[in-house]
């Protein structure tokens, strides 16, 4: 048996998600919407119905009980051109001018005194308008005042005067009296009046300006003496600039300098971490004492020499020129360590020094830096200001330009006693139609129910947290899909027994799913990685004893030899769904009390044998995960060509979890609108914390929906059968004793 789990490349190029799996929201894609909006079709289209007859219900009643019809009034505002040709004196109004006249004029028509004088009128008074508010209790000014409009229009000279009222008599009774009040009300109030006060609040204005101007001046003047020279002109090459890059370039050269004089002071200050260098050993042989005691040693070796051949190696002779040898060899070496330790004192000193100096050095060139750079900030934010200051003195002088204009034409307006001329270019007349309601909002209230329906739908299909189709699965658990089985109340083929679906019903459609997960399965990894095969769910009755007997079986009718276990010591299935399993199993192997020979049952499927569970254990955890029950799977990989384990829920018991980790992969089973996101992602997250190897997730019980994959897929299957195809149960599944 392998337990190694496998690799990315030997997986089946299944859909995976695009995200990194995980807890949170996922973002649905472009075709994850057009499903949910298919799905939820029938209330999109009830609620955009209900939406749709409110938004008509609600027009129509607008339209006959509440109509609205507006009349209006253009007022046409001129200025006052000489008849002579024009001069600097004598030019016409500034177009800002006569915009900024027009609106204050629209202002003043609102004013509480004209809107007054106009409800004091007896025609005003009798409109059903009038009479509306006064029914209503409510205060005819403001009511009149919140209906009227009073606005320029745009790219003219006109000012356009607006009411709407449900009667159709009554906006031009209304218009007409108020802009009769205001005209009236212009006409009394002089040109001279209007011009003198804004001439001298714009010569005040033109003296305040000059005034503030001339600070500015000062101030640009005291930035300038604090500038060095050239800084306005080149920023980056006055004189701080180079001092701050050339103080740069001498600390980061310190710097370097100090990082390998701190190596070398290492070195050195470590007696044993030096070796001996060629120059060092030239070094101590230039010594006087060193050359005099090796010229010593020459001569004494050269006299031993001579020596050789005339007495013999027992010889005093000998004797005496070796041991003054041994002597002047062992006087030298002691010499030159000597003169060896005093190079590396001298050198170790060097060291400590030079790396002292450029430290100091550092640090003023660090200080100096430090200077320099607040040096230039300071001159950064002098220039800053005085940019600043330069900007606004220009547009100081545009301003007053501009004012200096407008002060010469109020002396002009001032005296020729009239600035502009305003004429009721047509007084407001009866609506030929109504205003409101308009065709228009029709469609935009069918549009906003159609957007209301489709929001309400998604919102709901958003809220609902359940697994449902496989592009749940394959975007919130981050694994494989290996197929989904539809509900057998969807079936055409009555399905008494779904646990042996594949076997009773060979031509169903359930059927087919169990051989397309075999299928997928057979390429999620090499066989001889998926020889063991642990399957389970979240929770109960999620279907995993029916994917493992049906996989099983259909394993089997492939040409391989299976053998289907049944782990699941809190609920045993296996007893029930197959006649002739011994009450004696699993539990009895992994306590030693027979083997896997004496309890495996066959069925009357070729290649298929069954092992129950036998006596429940009382820690069934600690036997699955006892060394026994590695021994078992080695055996049982060993017999048959794969080995498929029913066990009990992850959530529910340990069991599943501490026998993923003895197999070769793990199939997941989700039950489709029982089972919720997070209590999938958190058996997915079980096996991963376990290092259990996932082959896929097979969604079980996939109901048919709109907008769902089975609703097509089924009438397809069954349409594409032949005629004559058998779709009834065969004989009962039967088992022996092997």
């Amino acid at each position: 048996m392998t337990t190694l789990a496998t690799t990315v490349s030997e997986r089946i190029a299944l859909p995976t998600p695009a995200h990194g799996g995980g807890e949170g929201f996922v973002p649905p894609s472009a075709s994850d919407i057009l499903a949910m909006l298919r799905r939820r079709s029938v209330l999109i289209v009830s609620l955009f119905i209900l939406f749709s007859a409110l938004v008509v219900g609600g027009f129509l009643a607008w339209w006959y009980l509440f109509p609205g019809y507006r009349g209006e009034c253009l007022i046409e505002c001129v200025s006052n051109i000489p008849e002579k040709e024009l001069t600097l004196e004598q030019e016409r109004l500034r177009q800002d001018e006569h915009e900024r006249f027009v609106l204050t004029q629209a202002q003043f028509l609102m004013s509480p005194t004209i809107l007054g004088e106009a409800l004091k009128i007896n025609a005003v008074k009798e409109t059903d308008w009038y009479k509306s508010v006064i029914r209503r209790k409510l205060e005819p000014l403001l009511e009149l005042d919140e209906d009227l409009i009073a606005a320029p229009v745009r790219g003219t000279n006109f000012l356009r005067v607006s009411i709407e009222c449900r009667n159709l008599k009554d906006p031009a009774v209304i218009v007409n009296e108020v802009v009769n009040q205001w005209y009236h009300t212009v006409k009394r109030r002089t040109a001279e009046e209007y011009a003198s006060e804004a001439l001298d609040a714009g010569k005040k204005e033109e003296e305040d300006l000059e005034r503030e101007m001339a600070g500015k001046r000062e101030r640009l003047k005291a930035i300038a003496q604090r500038l060095p020279a050239g800084a306005r002109q080149n920023p980056g090459e006055n004189i701080t600039a180079q001092q701050v890059r050339q103080f740069g370039e001498q600390v980061a050269q310190l710097q370097l300098e100090l990082s390998q004089l701190e190596q070398y002071r290492t070195i050195y200050n470590d007696p044993e971490g030096v070796a001996v260098t060629a120059e060092d050993r030239a070094i101590v042989e230039q010594d006087p004492q060193v050359a005099e005691l090796g010229r010593a040693l020459y001569l004494l070796q050269q006299q031993r020499a001579s020596d050789e051949p005339v007495f013999g190696p027992g010889h005093a002779v000998r004797r005496e020129i070796d041991s003054r040898i041994a002597a002047a060899e062992a006087k030298l070496s002691q010499l030159r360590l000597e003169r060896l330790r005093e190079r590396r004192a001298d050198i170790r000193e060097a060291a400590n020094t030079a790396y002292d100096n450029t430290r100091h050095a550092l640090f003023l060139a660090q200080e100096n830096l430090a200077k320099a750079e607040a040096e230039l900030q300071d001159q950064d934010r002098l220039l800053f200001d005085y940019t600043e200051l330069e900007k606004q003195i220009l547009q100081d002088v545009e301003y007053k330009l501009h004012l200096s204009n407008y002060v010469k034409s109020l002396a002009r307006i001032k005296s020729q006693r009239t600035a502009i001329n305003v004429n009721v270019a047509q007084p407001a007349i009866d609506p030929l139609e109504r205003s409101s309601p308009s065709l228009f909002f029709l469609p935009i209230g069918l549009f906003f129910a159609l957007a209301l329906s489709t929001g309400i739908g998604l919102a709901v299909e958003l809220m609902d947290k359940s697994v449902r189709t496989s592009q749940d699965i394959i975007r919130h658990l981050d694994v494989a899909m290996l197929g989904a089985i539809p509900d057998t109340d969807d079936e055409e083929v009555a399905i008494d027994h779904v646990e042996t679906a594949v076997r009773d019903h060979p031509s169903s459609m359930v059927a087919e799913a169990f051989r397309g997960i075999r299928a997928n399965l057979q390429f999620t990894a090499p066989a001889e990685r998926q020889r063991s095969i642990v399957v389970t769910s979240p929770r109960a009755d999620d279907g995993k004893t029916t994917v493992a007997c049906n996989l099983a079986m259909s394993v089997a009718q492939g040409g391989r030899r299976v053998l289907l276990v049944d782990a699941n010591f809190r609920r045993p299935a296996m007893q029930r769904i197959f006649d002739g399993v011994k009450a004696q199993g699993l539990s009895n192997i992994l306590i030693g009390d027979g083997d896997l020979a004496s309890y495996a049952v066959k069925t009357n499927i070729p290649l298929l044998e069954v092992l129950g569970c036998g006596p429940t254990p009382p820690n069934p955890a600690e036997l699955l995960g006892s060394p026994q029950c590695r021994a078992f799977l080695q055996d049982a990989v060993s017999r048959y060509d794969q080995v498929i384990i029913d066990t009990p829920p992850l959530l529910l018991a340990s069991d599943g979890v501490v026998l993923a980790t003895a197999v070769d992969g793990v199939i997941l089973v989700v039950r489709a609108k029982r089972d919720s996101r997070g209590v999938a992602r958190r058996a997915c997250t079980l096996l991963a914390d376990a290092s259990a190897h996932v082959f896929g997730a097979v969604l079980n019980a996939a109901q048919i929906t709109r907008g769902g994959y089975f609703r097509e897929q089924l009438r397809a299957y069954y349409d594409y059968r032949p005629d004559d195809a058998p779709s009834g149960p065969t004989k009962p599944l039967a088992t022996k004793k092997t």
